[in-house]
């Protein structure tokens, strides 16, 4: 019996979180964006949180949003279909609120490298190669705001949703 009331709650559980997800929508997977001549990204993942950790052990940075805003990172899937290597600027990718402010990168990993000021936000993408790409936003957002535009090398990209 207390089985099936521990199974009843767990679907229950599920069936609401999925509801939300439903309702809110997440970025298409499979939707792809040029970033540049010969060079695509995909979006991996967006989530929007409270609060960010950076660092290890105790150089552990907090960074935490204020009530009602939330921080959004974003894992970018980048492939280079060309046979050179290509740069990617992450300086020049924003993301633009609902007043049409932009929020930049600050804060990048990409193969282990850790890239926190303007002066490194460059990263080198080798030919025929794909690359997840894990970014933080500054500054943070409204905890409603559905995130579907993004600034990429000045053009504005709208973002595909599923079940929006």
């Amino acid at each position: 019996m207390k089985r099936r009331l521990l199974l009843l709650c767990f679907i229950i559980s599920m069936n609401a979180i999925a509801q939300k997800k439903e309702k809110e929508g997440y970025p298409d997977r499979e939707a792809t964006y040029e970033y540049s001549e010969g060079v695509t990204f995909s979006i991996f993942a967006l989530t929007k949180k409270r609060t960010l950790q950076r660092g290890r052990g105790n150089l552990t940075e907090v960074i935490k949003a204020e009530k009602g805003r939330k921080l959004v990172q974003i894992i970018f899937q980048f492939e280079n279909e060309t046979s050179e290597n290509q740069e990617l600027d992450f300086s020049e990718i924003y993301i633009k609120d609902q007043d049409n402010e932009l929020h930049k990168i600050d804060f990048v990993v990409m193969s282990m490298k850790f890239t926190t000021t303007n002066s490194n936000l460059k990263q080198t993408l080798k030919k025929k190669k794909k690359k997840y790409v894990m970014t933080q936003f500054r500054p943070s957002f409204d905890e409603n705001e559905i995130i579907d535009e993004l600034v990429v090398n000045g053009k504005v990209v709208k973002l595909e949703y599923v079940n929006p």
